[in-house]
C-alpha cells in the first residue's frame, strides 16, 4: 500500500490559490540488496548466495550492454537505455558534433506495460497499487495495530505479509 500526505504547493495557481496535491512518502529503511536478495532466496529453491551472485552478475552484464550502446528490456520489468544531455552546448555544424558537448549521462528506466483490446494501459510494477493517507494509517496503527513501521516489507495495514483486503470488493 501507497503512504500519502498532503503537501500545498509554493507556487500559486491561475486563480491565485496555493493548492493542495497528494505526495507519496517512503516508511521504514531502504530494502537494499541483500534484503532483496534475502527475500528472493526465501520464495524460491536458491541460496540467498546464489541469489546475490545474479544480481551482482545482472548489474555488471547491464551496464556492459548499455555503455555498448544497446537497450536492456527485462521482461515483466521494463526497459532500460542510456540518455545523454548536452545543455547549452549546441553547434551550428553537424560535423562539430563531439562528445565534448555531452554534460549528463544516465540510465532511463521505462516500467513495462500492455495494452488490452479496449486500449487500457497497465503497467507491470504498479498494478493493483492502492493508497492510504498517513493519518488513516497512523489511526490503524494506534486502534490495535503493531506499530510496527520498519523496513521488513510486511508492515501492511491488513496485518502479516498478506495485502490488505479491498474494501470496494
Amino acid at each position: 500500500m501507497l503512504i500519502y500526505k498532503a503537501v500545498q504547493s509554493n507556487i500559486a495557481s491561475k486563480d491565485k490559490k496555493k493548492k493542495w496535491h497528494p505526495c507519496l512518502i517512503k516508511m521504514g529503511n531502504v530494502v537494499d540488496t541483500q534484503m532483496i536478495g534475502e527475500t528472493i532466496a526465501e520464495r524460491s529453491s536458491l541460496t540467498a548466495g546464489d541469489v546475490h551472485n545474479v544480481i551482482r552478475n545482472l548489474m555488471a552484464v547491464m551496464r556492459e550492454q548499455l555503455l555498448n550502446s544497446r537497450t536492456v528490456k527485462l521482461e515483466g520489468l521494463g526497459t532500460f537505455t542510456m540518455v545523454c544531455q548536452s545543455r547549452c552546448k549546441g553547434v551550428d555544424a553537424e560535423a562539430d558534433v563531439s562528445p565534448a558537448q555531452i554534460t549528463g549521462l544516465r540510465c532511463q528506466f521505462t516500467p513495462e506495460y500492455t495494452r488490452d483490446a479496449g486500449g487500457n494501459i497497465t503497467r507491470a510494477l504498479i498494478q493493483g497499487a492502492s493508497y492510504i493517507h498517513v493519518n488513516q494509517l497512523t489511526k490503524a496503527l494506534g486502534a490495535g495495530g503493531s506499530g510496527n513501521t520498519g523496513g521488513s516489507g510486511d508492515d501492511k495495514p491488513g496485518g502479516g505479509g498478506q495485502e490488505a483486503p479491498d474494501p470496494a470488493a
